[in-house]
């Protein structure tokens, strides 16, 4: 009985160190692949992380390209009181009403900015109706502008070069008007300031022939 037990303790002793062998085995040659392997790795890795890139959200950083459609012509005269201003903007995120500004400056001066009107479509629209407010015989010259900004969160603002135009509208003279009631005021003014003056004067002598004659 004993010598059957020492027997079946030696087969399990072979077995154990057996099966502890070939684990080392393929443990080694697990490492073994590892370390053959790293720079492949390295590349897949590389490889996900570009991949994630590409298939990420990409920022707009494109402006809003606007066109002019009335005028459509730079130097354009105006000789009617009332007049739309018409542009197209394009963008992948299009502008959102109060986005979209027209502006304008005389060669001196910035004079008035508006929100322009929506449309539809890409089309853009400002009526420009009190014409008769601004100097405008003689082909006075006028800038206009326009700003977009798109509805990306980015904002992206885009604007238009330097427009120029010129108004000749028969009729209406407010600049002539204007400086008219200028010169009148001022006029007005420097002969209220003599006559105090003058008043001033007369008054101080009048005094002084009194007290002498007193």
């Amino acid at each position: 009985m004993k010598v059957v037990f020492k027997r079946h303790n030696n087969g399990l002793v072979f077995n154990l160190i057996i099966f502890i062998t070939l684990l080392l085995i393929g443990v080694n040659s697990q490492v073994y692949n590892d370390l053959g392997n790293q720079e492949d790795k390295g590349d897949t890795i590389s490889n996900k992380e570009a991949l994630f890139i590409t298939q990420g959200p990409t920022n707009d950083t494109t402006a809003p390209v606007i066109t002019f459609i009335q005028p459509d012509m730079n130097n354009t005269i105006i000789r009617i009181k009332s007049y739309t201003i018409k542009v197209n903007i394009t963008d992948e995120n299009p502008p959102l009403f109060g986005n979209v500004t027209f502006q304008i400056s005389n060669f001196t001066n910035f004079l008035f900015n508006a929100t322009m009107n929506y449309d539809g479509g890409n089309q853009w629209s400002f009526n420009w109706d009190n014409i008769s407010l601004y100097p405008n015989r003689f082909y006075k010259g006028y800038i206009i502008q326009i700003l977009a900004k798109d509805s990306s969160s980015d904002e992206n603002l885009g604007m238009t070069g330097d427009f120029y135009i010129y108004l000749n509208v028969p009729g209406v003279t407010p600049g002539i008007l204007n400086l008219f009631i200028y010169i009148s005021v001022v006029c007005f003014t420097l002969a209220a300031i003599i006559v105090y003056l003058n008043r001033k004067v007369l008054r101080k002598i009048s005094d002084k022939k009194t007290g002498d004659t007193k």
